[in-house]
C-alpha cells in the first residue's frame, strides 16, 4: 500500500510539472546587450541611401552600402546579357503576382518582397492575414546582402520589370537591373499550388546571400502574450526533423548537402525554402526587433547590438535566414501559408513534418482526423466538434474507466481493514532511534496485499485508467494548441477564437467547479495526505488552465461532465448490486 502511495504522488507531481512548464517554460536570464553607436548605415537591417542621392545616382565607391572586400579580382564569367549598358527604371513601381489564394507584391525597388497576403486567412484587422512583418527602413525579403550581413547596394537600385503567363497559369515577374551599383536579374513565378520559384543572378560579386525574414506575420495581441505561440526555424535533412528556437542567441549555420527544406514559422503559418540549385548553406541569424518603429527608421537589430540604453528593454527576439550563394546564381522554391495538415500533405517536399505533433503524434493524427471529419459532415463549429470528438473518446475508455471506478469502490469498502493494519503496525514501522524498519514495513504490505487479494481487487486498478488515458490528453492538448483550423475558430458567445485563452476564464472556472464535484462523487482516498493532495488538485489546475487556449479548456470541461455521468452510473449499478 504504501508503495502505491509512492508511486501515486510522484505520478501526480510529475503530472503538475508537465503542465506548469509547458504553460510556463523557463526561459533563461538574458543579459541587456550593449548599446552601440550606428555606423555609417553599413548593417544591414536600416541601411538605405542618402536622401540627397536620386535612385541610379551613387557609384560602387560613394555608396556606402557597398562593403569592403566586395571587389573582385577577377570578374567572373557572365550569366546576364543585357541590351543596353544601364537598366534601369525611373520610379519606384509595386507589381503583383495573384492567385485564388495568395497575392504577393514586390517594389522594383531592389526587386524586394513588401507583401504576402493570405486570401483564407484573417490577420487582427479583419483583412487578409499579411505575412511579411512591419518593418521600418528594413530591407524586406529577397533583399541581397554580401559578406559581413551588409546590405547590398542593388537594394536601393531601380530595377525594371515585366509581367508574363503562361498556358499552364503561372504567372512570372521578370526584373532586371544594370548600372554602376552592379546587374541583377530576379525571376519569381507563382504557380496554382501557391509556391513561388525564384532565380537570382547576381554578377561581380563572389559572396553574396539572399534574406528572408526577419520574424514571420505579424503577430495579434493575443497571439504576442500566449506562452503557446512558438516561432523558430526548422528544417528537413533527408528524413530527419530539426529546429532552432527563437530564443538561441548563437548564429547557426545549415549546410544545403541533402536539405529539403527549412522554415521560419509558428504554431499555424510558414514560410519554407526548397533549395534547387546554387545554394551553399542557409545562416540563422538571431535579431532583436523593436516594438515601436517609424518608417524611416530600423526596426531590426543583430543581437549583439541595440538602438539605445533607452529601449532594450522594448525589444524582443527574432530570426532571419540568409541563403548563401555558391555561385553567381541561386535557384529555390518557396511557400507562404497555413500548416493545415490536409492541405499540406497533398502538397509535395513533405512540408506536412511542419505540423509538430510532439510525442505523441500517432495519437494526434487520428484525433486531428476524426476533428476534421466531423466538422466537414455534421456540425460546421470546431467547439462542437471538440465536444463530439471528447464523447467518441469516452465511449472508447468507457469500459476501462468503468472497471477502474468499480475497483475504486471496492477499495473503499476495504478500507476499515487496511486502516485496522496500519494501525497495528503504525509504532513498529521505526525503531527507537526514528529509523524505518524494513521488516515490519514489509510485514504490514504484505497482510494489506493479502486483503486485497482475498477480495479480489487490484490496487493499482482505479490508477490504471487515468494513466492510460494521459497519453490521450497530451495528443488532444498538441493538437489543440497547433491546428491553425482552430485560429479565429468561434464556438459560442464570448468564445471567438479557440485557439487562445477564455477571455474572461468562465471555461477554466468551470473545469475547476466540475473537478470539484467530481472528486466529491469518487471514494475517497484512505490516507489523509493523499486526500489533502487530490482536494488541491482541481484548483492547481484551474489556475493553470487560465493560459490555456479555449479550444483545450473546453475539452476538459466536456470530459469532466462526461466523467461525472459515468461515475453516477457506476454508483447507481453498485447500489442495485448491493440491493439484490
Amino acid at each position: 500500500m504504501e508503495n502505491r502511495r509512492l508511486l501515486l504522488a510522484v505520478f501526480l507531481s510529475a503530472l503538475i510539472l508537465i503542465i506548469w512548464n509547458s504553460v510556463f517554460p523557463p526561459v533563461p536570464p538574458v543579459e541587456p546587450p550593449p548599446a552601440v553607436p550606428i555606423d555609417s548605415g553599413n548593417d544591414l537591417p536600416g541601411n538605405q541611401a542618402p536622401e540627397s542621392q536620386t535612385p541610379g545616382e551613387a557609384t560602387a565607391a560613394e555608396d556606402p552600402s557597398v562593403a569592403e572586400g566586395t571587389a573582385l579580382e577577377e570578374e567572373p564569367q557572365s550569366l546576364l546579357e543585357f541590351e543596353t549598358e544601364t537598366v534601369a527604371a525611373e520610379a519606384e513601381e509595386l507589381p503583383v503576382l495573384e492567385n485564388e489564394t495568395v497575392r504577393l507584391q514586390f517594389s522594383s525597388r531592389g526587386a524586394q518582397l513588401i507583401s504576402v497576403l493570405l486570401k483564407d486567412y484573417e490577420g487582427a484587422d479583419g483583412e487578409p492575414l499579411e505575412m511579411v512583418r512591419d518593418r521600418g527602413s528594413d530591407p524586406h525579403p529577397f533583399a541581397l546582402v554580401v559578406a559581413g550581413e551588409k546590405s547590398h547596394r542593388l537594394n536601393n537600385a531601380l530595377f525594371v520589370w515585366e509581367q508574363e503567363e503562361d498556358e499552364n497559369g503561372d504567372r512570372t515577374l521578370h526584373f532586371r537591373h544594370k548600372s554602376d551599383r552592379g546587374a541583377a536579374e530576379k525571376v519569381f513565378r507563382l504557380n496554382p499550388q501557391g509556391f513561388v520559384s525564384v532565380q537570382i543572378t547576381v554578377e561581380r560579386d563572389r559572396q553574396w546571400s539572399v534574406m528572408l525574414g526577419p520574424g514571420l506575420r505579424n503577430l495579434t495581441d493575443s497571439e504576442s502574450g500566449n506562452r503557446f505561440i512558438q516561432q523558430a526555424v526548422g528544417y528537413k535533412r533527408g528524413d530527419e526533423l530539426s529546429t532552432i528556437a527563437q530564443k538561441e542567441d548563437e548564429i547557426d549555420s545549415i549546410g544545403a548537402r541533402g536539405l529539403r527544406w527549412v522554415t521560419l514559422e509558428d504554431n499555424f503559418f510558414l514560410m519554407a525554402v526548397m533549395p534547387q540549385g546554387g545554394l551553399a548553406e542557409v545562416i540563422v541569424l538571431p535579431w532583436l526587433q523593436k516594438k515601436e518603429y517609424e518608417a524611416d527608421q530600423r526596426r531590426f537589430f543583430p543581437a549583439d547590438t541595440a538602438p539605445s540604453e533607452d529601449e532594450e528593454e522594448d525589444t524582443t527576439k527574432v530570426q532571419a535566414l540568409l541563403l548563401e550563394a555558391s555561385g553567381p546564381r541561386l535557384e529555390a522554391l518557396t511557400f507562404f501559408g497555413a500548416k493545415r495538415y490536409s492541405r499540406l500533405v497533398e502538397l509535395p517536399y513533405g512540408l506536412e513534418d511542419t505540423v509538430r505533433w510532439g510525442w505523441f503524434g500517432f495519437l494526434a493524427k487520428p484525433l486531428y482526423f476524426a476533428l476534421e471529419w466531423i466538422h466537414e459532415k455534421i456540425v460546421p463549429n470546431y467547439g462542437w466538434s471538440i465536444v463530439l470528438v471528447t464523447i467518441l473518446i469516452r465511449l472508447l475508455f468507457f469500459p476501462l474507466t468503468h472497471k477502474g471506478q468499480q475497483s475504486m469502490a471496492r477499495m473503499q469498502q476495504l478500507n476499515p481493514k487496511v486502516q485496522a493494519i496500519r494501525t497495528k503496525y503504525r509504532s513498529k514501522l521505526k525503531d527507537k532511534q526514528g529509523r524505518p524498519n524494513v521488516d515490519a514495513q514489509r510485514q504490514m504490505n504484505e497482510e494489506v496485499m493479502k486483503v486485497y487479494k482475498s477480495a479480489g481487487v487490484n490496487p493499482m486498478g482505479g490508477c490504471l485508467p487515468m494513466l492510460l488515458q494521459m497519453p490521450v490528453f497530451f495528443a488532444f492538448f498538441k493538437l489543440l494548441s497547433t491546428a491553425v483550423e482552430l485560429r479565429n475558430a468561434p464556438w459560442i458567445g464570448w468564445i471567438g477564437d479557440l485557439s487562445i485563452p477564455d477571455p474572461y476564464y468562465v471555461l477554466p472556472i468551470l473545469m475547476g467547479v466540475t473537478s470539484v464535484a467530481m472528486q466529491r462523487m469518487m471514494p475517497a482516498a484512505p490516507d489523509p495526505m493523499q486526500r489533502r493532495m487530490m482536494q488541491m488538485l482541481p484548483l492547481v489546475f484551474m489556475f493553470v488552465a487560465f493560459a490555456f487556449p479555449s479550444g483545450l479548456v473546453l475539452y476538459w470541461v466536456t470530459n469532466n461532465l462526461l466523467s461525472m455521468v459515468q461515475q453516477a452510473i457506476t454508483t447507481k449499478l453498485k447500489k442495485q448490486t448491493e440491493a439484490a
